[in-house]
């Protein structure tokens, strides 16, 4: 399946996956008597408190504490691109007590950037399912007197250099599509990295930077409340939270999309049973109310895929962004 067929038919799957619950149900009562839910469970963040992230997982987390019976807890365990949180999660024992919700970046753009890497996708990963969808904004500090992005190319080609972009994180996704951006607009400007979403929008708002490219979810309050500017959405479509904000391809940069997406995965060796119960669990939570809405409002999309559906996205997503990370020459720092 290719790659844009595959992420809009996220939704679609999710659907679709939930009405088989017969074997979901088996299994998960096979699970339940391992005994593994006699404790608390850490669902690991691989980023800092307040980016997209940190909110995916925070929404989900009362869910799955209904859904399973037992408390989840929300952990931020920063660092590398996602790489230092997520690799905590792949090296710890396979029992059930701790799972990761990761950027979808850990695990198809890391291994193209970092000169080493402390796990292999998909060797060492259980993967249990995609958790949200979300897109990529760009946005501007109001001082820059912008309302589009034709407005901020016309700018930047009149005043080359003296223009910057931050990024939550030094060859991430948003990092990647700023050099993206930068190449396809054929315009001078600096890449500021920063370590996670949250502080690149606390100085974009102080007016310490002057653009960013961010998941939405982390810049739609923001945005609302005309602290900052949206110039463009790098998506196919118009997302349903700023209808009124123009898509990369209809501002005229068609080819400028990155359509983010975030999951939930365990250490390999994850016991069958335990895997089958997680899954069921998110399938659930996916659809609570409280998940669906509270992404919703936040220009996200709750999601749900079976695994094997999952490791068809990882094997698609990570040969395109291979390919930019090529292109661009970006390495993790």
């Amino acid at each position: 399946m290719r790659r844009r067929s595959l992420l809009g038919a996220l939704p679609a799957l999710s659907l679709a996956r939930a009405q088989g619950q017969g074997q979901g149900q088996s299994q998960s009562q096979d699970a339940a008597a391992t005994g593994w839910l006699a404790r608390p469970i850490r669902a690991i963040v691989p980023y800092p408190p307040g980016g997209p992230n940190d909110i995916i997982a925070r929404l989900y987390a009362p869910a799955l504490t209904a859904a399973l019976g037992q408390t989840v807890l929300v952990e931020n365990r920063a660092g590398g691109s996602g790489v230092v949180g997520t690799d905590f999660v792949l090296k710890s024992p396979p029992d059930g007590s701790l799972f990761g919700i990761v950027d979808g970046g850990s695990l198809v753009i890391a291994p193209h950037t970092q000169p080493s890497m402390p796990y292999r996708v998909p060797e060492d990963v259980t993967l249990l399912s995609v958790v949200a969808t979300v897109p990529e904004a760009l946005v501007a500090h109001p001082g820059l007197g912008l309302d589009s992005l034709p407005a901020l190319l016309d700018l930047a080609r009149r005043r080359p250099g003296t223009l910057n972009i931050g990024t939550a994180g030094a060859a991430g996704i948003s990092h990647l599509t700023a050099h993206r951006f930068r190449s396809q607009a054929g315009i001078q400007a600096e890449i500021v990295p920063y370590r996670g979403a949250a502080p690149a929008v606390t100085d974009l708002v102080a007016g310490q930077i002057q653009l960013l490219f961010a998941d939405l979810p982390v810049i739609l309050p923001h945005i609302k409340a005309g602290a900052i500017t949206a110039l463009a959405l790098a998506a196919r479509q118009r997302s349903p939270s700023l209808p009124a904000l123009p898509t990369t391809g209809e501002a005229g940069l068609p080819h400028l999309l990155a359509e983010n997406w975030y999951c939930a995965v365990a250490p390999r060796g994850l016991p069958a049973a335990i895997a089958a119960q997680l899954s069921a669990a998110l399938r659930t939570a996916s659809a609570a109310a409280p998940v669906r809405d509270g992404l919703a409002t936040q220009g996200a999309g709750a999601a749900w895929t079976s695994q094997q559906d999952f490791a068809v996205l990882v094997r698609t997503e990570s040969a395109t962004w291979r390919e930019a990370v090529a292109a661009s020459g970006v390495k993790a720092e």
